[in-house]
């Protein structure tokens, strides 16, 4: 086996040593879930309408003269909640649209309830709670009758009334430690929200968390429902519930063939469905969010089924009408950074981004919590190390990270095949010499030169070159199986300007059997090569070339006329002079 041939299983080896050793530390790397990366995307929201109410009094007898009094007063019942989950680092909310059916003849009658209860005490034993109409007294009493002046349609009778003006609102709340201090957003409904989605922009809102929002349900069966029943505190207040597909890319639930567990929790996803999870984001096994769980009004209890999904199609088309386009933000991209360090034991190394995602989004839940477990460990003398990083941290339209450790292994296993390979193109070349296919070049028809009628290649001289003297007869020749290979001009270009390839000199230890006829066509090359060479300048000086004999006791030149010889020529191609 030749020293090439050697080294080829060793380059391999050690290529796939080295694949095998560098891929270790991946398949241990714990990366971050998909409910993980969601999460601090998830958002509550209350829809709400703030009541002005003017409480108008008809007074009968009043010491100071004064027959009527308005009395103002404002309340913001919450009239509806729900789950959602941000798509838009400057505060593009997508949630259910059931939010957006809240009566506001209900907040209307609970500012009114309120209001009276407020100024009158306990001569209006009102449920200042409730949005139902109430009764404090008889038809005859007139406060009675104030009240009932004040109910939607809002009029005035002898008693007065009430003047009732209602807006609605609405109020994020997102994942945040502290919504007196990080939360409570105002937000407003944007105009192209439909009866499916609702799409809520905060108002100067800037570096929120987001998710990663999908194109659809397409290749998606196992899925987690996230969401939360109140508003968010710590990572306990969020839900995240399994449930799956009927079918991969479906649009409804399975609720048929559950095993124990499923079932529980299928019974926990209706529960909290109600509770407050719908709008919700069902996050996909990529980390895409596919869509959301609207419950259906006639499903329970106990439903049919948990919910109707609205999946991600529908929810771009309320999007792309808003001229809303769905993308990550550094929030995100910094937070998942610190998670695969910190998933890994990395604490230490998990500090600089966990304090980063809180510098850009103060409150941020699982940021704070996790900070506090990373620098708790390193003050226990326990700060890990820093795993190496993988795929790419970055802000992605999209769901997954790309599979970078994958492509980086194709790419050196098609290196370690393209480096064999040229190992083994070599060793060939160096045993079967330049005449060889392997080199490019034709095989000869025969061992004696070029085809019947055809002249021999001229040998090429570089330009301005002095005519070499002969070598005489007893000088040593070049050693055996030695090619001198042309130099080429510094562009790389022959005097006519195209493109020049160097071709490697013949080289053949067999006698040439060539007759008179091809000696003279031999001749007439080599002067019309000299010819043309003298008459044409060349695009860049040339170093000189020679040919140096292959065969053991062979001259370079003719001993008669000096004339330069091939290795195969057996007559001077000048004077036709014998060369053995």
């Amino acid at each position: 086996m030749s020293g090439h041939s050697r080294r080829i299983p060793f380059v391999v080896a050690l290529t796939t040593a080295v694949l095998v050793v560098g891929a270790g530390p991946a398949a241990a790397h714990e990366h971050p879930t998909p409910i993980e990366r969601a999460a601090p995307g998830v958002v509550f929201v209350e829809a709400r309408a703030e009541v002005e109410v003017s409480l108008v009094e008809h007074l009968q007898s009043d010491p100071e003269g004064i027959h009527i009094r308005i009395i103002q007063s404002t309340s913001r019942p919450v009239l509806a909640s729900a789950s959602g989950f941000v798509v838009d680092p400057t505060g593009a909310i997508v949630t259910t649209g059931a939010i957006t059916e809240a009566d506001l003849e209900e907040a209307a009658v609970y500012a009114v309830n309120q209001a009276f209860k407020s100024r009158y005490g306990d001569a209006a034993p009102l449920d200042s709670g409730s949005s139902a109409r109430q009764r404090i007294g008889a038809p005859e009493d007139r406060l009675q009758q104030r009240l009932e002046a004040c109910y939607p349609p809002h009029t005035t009778n002898d008693a007065g009334g009430c003047v009732v003006r209602v807006t609605p609102t609405y109020v994020v709340y997102p994942f945040v430690t502290s919504q007196e201090e990080f939360g409570q957003l105002e937000a407003e409904l944007l105009p192209a929200s439909t009866p499916d989605v609702a799409v809520l922009r905060v108002r100067g809102a800037n570096g929120m968390p987001t998710v990663a929002l999908g194109e659809s349900t397409e290749g998606s069966r196992a899925l987690g429902a996230l969401g939360f029943t109140g508003i968010p505190g710590n990572q306990q207040s969020l839900q995240a519930i399994n449930t799956h597909l009927d079918v991969p890319g479906g649009s409804v639930l399975q609720t048929a063939d559950l095993t124990e567990e499923e079932t529980a929790d299928a019974a926990r996803l209706a529960e909290g469905l109600t509770a407050g999870m719908h709008g919700g984001p069902l996050v996909a096994e990529n980390g895409q969010v596919v869509g959301f769980l609207k419950p259906e009004a006639d499903s329970g209890p106990p439903p049919a089924t948990a919910g109707r999904v609205v999946d991600a199609v529908a929810i771009r088309e309320v999007l792309d009408a808003e001229g809303i386009t769905p993308r990550r933000g550094p929030a995100d991209s910094n937070f998942e950074a610190a998670m695969h360090a910190f998933k890994n034991g990395g604490f230490a190394a998990s500090i600089p981004a966990l304090q980063q995602t809180l510098a850009l989004f103060p409150g941020h839940t699982m940021a704070s919590e996790n900070l506090a477990v990373a620098e708790q460990n390193v003050a226990d003398g326990n700060p890990g190390e820093a795993p190496a990083p993988l795929g790419n941290a970055t802000a992605d339209s999209g769901g997954s990270g790309f599979p970078w450790a994958v492509v980086l292994i194709v790419v050196a296993v098609a290196l370690v095949l393209a480096v064999a390979a040229a190992l083994v193109l070599r060793r060939r070349r160096s045993a079967a010499g330049p005449d060889s296919a392997a080199d490019g070049l034709p095989p000869r028809p025969g061992p004696g030169g070029p085809p019947e009628g055809r002249p021999a290649a001229p040998v090429p001289a570089a330009a301005g070159r002095r005519e070499r003297q002969p070598v005489p007869s007893g000088a040593p020749s070049a050693a055996s199986g030695a090619v001198s290979v042309l130099e080429g001009s510094g562009s790389g270009r022959g005097v006519a300007g195209s493109p020049r390839r160097a071709e490697p000199a013949a080289a053949t230890s067999a006698p040439s059997r060539s007759g008179p006829g091809q000696r003279a066509a031999a001749a007439v090359a080599d002067s019309s090569h000299r010819a043309s060479r003298a008459t044409a300048a060349p695009s860049s000086p040339r170093r000189d070339t020679t040919y140096a004999s292959v065969a053991e006791g062979r001259n370079a030149f003719c001993t008669s006329c000096g004339a330069r010889l091939r290795p195969d020529d057996r007559f001077c191609g000048r004077c036709g002079g014998a060369t053995g």
